[in-house]
């Protein structure tokens, strides 16, 4: 039996709805927040990357680099950085909250990351994925859901905390 792309997103997802729920909310919604500012960066700034890497890369013959892997490298190392940078700093935990929506934050943050890789290939790479999993599709095909729906979480959990109060 060969592991299957579906095998790898659907371990992601579990994983990352347990890493949150074993990190606490105000963790695992800081790597939400670092994923979106990632995105961003890498959306806009991956061509710079690009540019620079392959230049470097040119110089050296160490290992060729990709649009996609420039992409990759920036998303992640932003998200690396941000999260650490909150590490150090001691900031941010809280008591009692909810472990159902920190746990439903999880699971936003893998579908953001995993569309936001998908959304870094080109199309005939996405394409090739695509046709060999169909979960990657359909995680893709609903990536405004994986960027509106920590959004919308955080508002409705927030709307019910008061009326609980």
């Amino acid at each position: 039996m060969t592991p299957s792309w579906d095998l790898f997103i659907v371990l992601f997802f579990v994983i990352m709805g347990v890493y949150g729920f074993l990190l606490g909310r105000s963790r695992v919604f800081t790597i939400l927040i670092n994923s979106y500012v990632g995105l961003v960066i890498a959306t806009q700034l991956g061509s710079y990357a690009f540019d620079y890497l392959a230049r470097a890369t040119s110089v050296s013959h160490s290992f060729n680099v990709s649009m996609f892997g420039a992409k990759i490298f920036v998303f992640v190392a932003i998200i690396f950085i941000l999260t650490l940078n909150k590490e150090l700093s001691g900031s941010g935990d809280e008591g009692g909250s909810n472990t159902a929506i920190t746990a439903i934050y999880g699971i936003l943050a893998a579908g953001l990351i995993l569309s936001s890789v998908f959304s870094f290939m080109g199309e005939a790479e996405r394409q090739a994925l695509f046709n060999t999993s169909t979960l990657a599709a359909r995680v893709y095909a609903i990536q405004y859901a994986w960027l509106l729906g920590p959004i919308l979480v955080v508002i409705v959990s927030n709307v019910v905390s008061r009326f609980k109060k």
